[in-house]
């Protein structure tokens, strides 16, 4: 959808307040969900405990042979599962196993996935199957999109976050190359998706949390059932859930990236409004010495652009505490080196990856800001408003004091897989280029029209229904 389109406010709120994610539950138990990305669609199936049934799915499919991909974790505590069920079921199959951190998402490694499928009798008619967090889905996804300029992929996620955020609901794949992030891949969307929340099982606290801080951002973008999901969850169980809130949780969380993805399948327009947080949380995952996971991360972030959001006068101390309660439930952690970091996460926040779709404007770093919860600013067709750095460095301070207050109480790990948390010890570039690609410009009407100044009274309301 182009550009212009996305100024119809009217539009999108009725969007919003009448979406309903295409499902069904199935004879056999599994619920299938249809995931739209623009016009190409295609099924997630989910369930609890029900990976015969999934692989019953996956069988469907006209294929020779399936091609496995772990990384170290998986392959050890999901792969023994899965290829049990695949053999009874008389699925072939081949693996490979990749490294579990960013510092293995390289071309490198994906040569050697190529190599081992081609090596290992892979066709056109194998079908690529990830097996793991977002790391295993990018690389493998990248190496789908490639082989014989494209085969089939389906992905199996095992992370909460990875399940609801990549793997069911993006097309993008790519690994890091030379210093920076994602810089090397292309767009290839799943043939299905196939998703056992029981897999969730080997994951500690601080991977649930990342699952839940992107649910917590829906929260406050959409309200509705997002936040009544927070509400019964996290505010009364904190990561405590039960395999059928896992199920519940997943789908909720991909009925939220179904609604804008159909409009806006690059993320490039409204689908921005999911960078909420980011700004902060990013430049905090990749300042050195930082330890968090991604959706932690996100929701700290969070609190810097309610700071900001309060300070214009964008949201009111009563939403503003509304706001922040969410964040509070969720209880992020952050392990913050001693030395001052307020300058390094504020020269990583000017460098962040939402340059290009405004006018750069000196002194201000853009950001999208939250009037209340289920109402978002908007500026602009991009949501994005201009802040004045020294705002900016006043907000990084305010959440650093705040975090510094929390303290952080890594969790115990006795009968539990120690899982990767991430960790920006070498961190990873945007590289400049990549923050506005050719079909990313505004068309020449609407940037006339950014070329305007904005007002902190222009919002909008994405609030979502109250149940589907």
């Amino acid at each position: 959808m182009a550009p212009v389109e996305m100024e119809n406010k009217d539009f999108l709120q009725k969007t919003a307040r009448e979406h309903k994610l295409e499902s069904k539950v199935m004879d056999n138990g599994l619920k299938e969900l249809t995931m739209h990305i623009g016009e190409h669609t295609y099924p997630v199936f989910l369930g609890y405990n029900k990976l015969p049934e999934l692989v019953a799915e996956l069988r469907k499919l006209d294929l020779d042979k399936v091609f496995l991909g772990y990384d170290e974790m998986t392959a050890k505590y999901c792969g023994p599962r899965l290829e049990a069920e695949l053999t009874k079921q008389g699925v072939l199959f081949e693996k490979c196993v990749m490294g579990l951190t960013e510092a293995a998402k390289t071309v490198a490694t994906l040569d050697m996935i190529l190599e081992q499928f081609l090596k290992g009798g892979g066709s056109r008619k194998t079908v690529m199957v990830p097996v793991g967090g977002g790391i295993v889905s990018n690389t493998f996804g990248l190496a789908a999109g490639l082989l014989f300029r494209g085969i089939r992929l389906v992905q199996v996620p095992t992370s909460f976050l990875n399940a609801h955020d990549a793997a069911s609901s993006s097309q993008k794949q790519a690994v890091n190359h030379a210093g920076y992030k994602n810089i090397v891949g292309l767009y290839h969307c799943p043939t299905m998706v196939l998703v056992d929340t029981s897999f969730y099982a080997s994951l500690g606290k601080s991977q649930m949390k990342a699952g839940l801080g992107e649910l917590t951002k829906n929260a406050a973008l959409f309200g509705g059932v997002h936040l009544e999901l927070i509400k019964k969850t996290v505010a009364v169980k904190g990561t405590h859930l039960s395999g059928e809130d896992l199920v519940e949780a997943t789908f909720t969380g991909i009925a939220a990236k179904d609604m804008l993805l159909r409009l806006d399948p690059r993320e490039k327009h409204i689908a921005l409004l999911f960078e909420y947080g980011h700004t902060i949380g990013h430049a905090l995952e990749l300042t050195e010495g930082t330890v968090t996971s991604h959706g932690e991360g996100v929701a700290i972030g969070m609190l810097g652009a309610s700071f900001i959001a309060n300070r214009l006068g964008i949201m009111s101390d009563a939403d503003k505490a509304a706001h922040d309660q969410l964040i509070e439930w969720l209880d992020p952690e952050i392990f913050l080196p001693e030395r001052e970091l307020t300058e390094e996460v504020l020269d990583k926040v000017l460098h962040d990856n939402k340059r290009g779709y405004i006018a750069e404007k000196e002194g201000h770093a853009p950001f999208i800001l939250n009037k209340r919860i289920g109402e978002m600013h908007y500026p602009n067709i991009y949501y994005l408003e201009y802040v004045p750095v020294p705002l900016v460095k006043e907000a990084i301070e305010y959440v650093l004091a705040r975090m510094r207050k929390r303290g952080y109480h890594p969790e115990a790990t006795e009968g539990v897989p120690k899982v990767a948390t991430r960790r920006a010890a070498k961190p990873l570039k945007r590289h400049p280029s990549s923050f506005v690609y050719g079909d990313d410009l505004p068309e020449p009407k609407v940037a006339k029209a950014l070329e305007q100044g904005v007002s902190s009274e222009h919002t909008i309301s994405m609030r979502a229904p109250d149940k589907f």
